[in-house]
């Protein structure tokens, strides 16, 4: 999960509000008739990763592999819903698809959040200071504990933001079993390859990490180890 730096909310859309107002109609985004097109911005602007995962997307909806659908931060609907955020551009970022039908204790990202409300660490520039990885390829909170399950244990210890940080771990299933397993696969492998490297190395390899178009999936949990 990573600050998601959002560019300025495209023409379509705000000509598209204009002309729902100016008509008396409410801004419902299941009326939005361009979610295709607004998916292809939000992916470019996620340079092709998931907002939650960080795994590669780059289609909308249809298959399931990369496939990804509009998500939002503050739902559309439920007890946590807000209808006032529809369609705000803001509020809406690409999320993975790729769970989708599966068992609930295997899904994650969207597809296990569905109405529910989590921290919005994605509009936080600061981000990456609340979340760091281990060996076993989990994702947990920046703080004294090193694993997923000693954060679990000791959850009602933490600092605020560290829980809110379990939390939404929890709520998106980003310790799942697939997501773990991955994870630790690109672990082993980045650390194979980069054994030898210096610090010089491996900072021309973020920077260029950081500058592409397309980001390699797993792209914080990449960098945390690189500079470590």
């Amino acid at each position: 999960m990573r600050y998601i730096q959002k560019d300025e909310e495209p023409d379509f859309m705000l000509e598209w509000k204009r002309l729902r107002l100016f008509a008396g109609q409410s801004l419902s985004y299941s009326d939005f008739n361009e979610k295709r097109r607004l998916n292809d911005l939000l992916r470019n602007e996620q340079h092709g990763i998931c907002c939650y995962c960080e795994k590669p997307i780059d289609h909308f909806m249809m298959s399931k592999e990369r496939g990804a659908h509009n998500e939002h931060l503050i739902p559309e609907k439920g007890e946590y819903g807000d209808f006032s955020e529809q369609m705000d551009y803001y509020n809406i970022f690409a999320c993975c698809i790729e769970s989708s039908g599966r068992k609930k204790d295997s899904q994650h990202c969207g597809e296990s959040k569905h109405d529910l409300l989590i921290y919005p660490f994605l509009q936080d520039v600061n981000c990456k200071q609340y979340f760091k990885y281990n060996v076993l390829g989990e994702i947990i909170p920046n703080g004294s504990y090193n694993t997923w399950t000693e954060y679990i244990q000791n959850e009602d210890k933490l600092e605020p933001l560290s829980q809110c940080a379990v939390e939404a771990i929890k709520i998106l299933n980003l310790n799942c079993n697939s997501l773990v397993t991955d994870r630790k696969g690109d672990i082993d492998t980045i650390m194979r390859i980069t054994i030898s490297w210096d610090k010089k190395r491996k900072d021309i390899q973020i920077s260029h990490w950081e500058h592409s178009s397309q980001f390699p999936r797993f792209i914080d949990m990449l960098e945390w180890f690189l500079k470590r």
